[in-house]
């Protein structure tokens, strides 16, 4: 299969360069890359998301043997809901349920650096690996970071997605950040609503809580950076 964004370096040289690398800068080297045309095993949603359930169990015990070997914590929240799929299926798939990749999902926690990167070695090793979006070294507007793996399961065939987070990332985007983002959406619903362009109070409200989310990220990140070169 052919893959984008990718810098052309096998998985397994990906996973030794990182071993082998300093604390600093293991994070960095790890490229975005994803399979084309990435497919769910079933192209009707009410078969989909019938045998979705099993997927999340097969999802589950993967993540909690993750968990188990590398000092985290698995967050096991579920399939997405079924109204939520096929929102997102009518909006952002080009009405296609085989192309919802997020269906089946779960997250990994992690304290420390380490105990994240040594979580994502193991999936690499032990999981059949399809994408990696890497937010660590391309963090998203408000300055969130994580890492998004996509895999595919081996007896559903199902593809999941597993996110890999730092513990205080993802405790800012689970409280403050959660309320600082619907405000935003709350303001941006509203000028939809009444179908017009957000005026220059709106936007620079909007400015200023997004302000207060890149201050949150940014000062926690400090301390991992921090921690991290302490421990190298």
């Amino acid at each position: 299969m052919v893959t984008v964004s990718y810098s052309q370096i096998p998985i397994h040289q990906t996973r030794s360069m990182v071993l082998n690398g300093t604390m600093s800068n293991r994070l960095n080297i790890i490229n975005d890359w994803r399979y084309d045309n990435l497919q769910q095993p079933h192209q009707q949603f009410e078969e989909l998301y019938k045998h979705a359930k099993f997927a999340q169990i097969e999802l589950n015990q993967l993540l909690q043997k993750t968990a188990l070997h590398n000092d985290c914590h698995a967050i096991l929240p579920g399939q997405k809901s079924q109204f939520r799929a096929q929102q997102k299926i009518t909006t952002e798939l080009d009405g296609k349920p085989e192309a919802l990749t997020d269906l089946v999902r779960g997250s990994i926690v992690a304290t420390n650096m380490n105990d994240l990167l040594s979580a994502y070695d193991y999936l690499i090793q032990y999981a059949d690996v399809c994408g990696v979006k890497n937010r660590f070294s391309r963090p998203t507007a408000s300055g969130y970071r994580d890492i998004k793996l996509l895999i595919k399961l081996p007896n559903s065939h199902f593809i999941a997605e597993i996110q890999l987070h730092l513990k205080k990332i993802a405790s800012i985007k689970n409280g403050t950040e959660h309320s600082i983002y619907e405000q935003i959406q709350k303001i941006e619903r509203q000028a939809m609503i009444e179908s017009r362009l957000l005026h220059e109070l709106e936007q620079q409200k909007i400015k200023k809580l997004r302000r207060q989310s890149q201050y949150l990220y940014h000062r926690v990140w400090l301390q991992y950076i921090t921690n991290s070169r302490l421990a190298s």
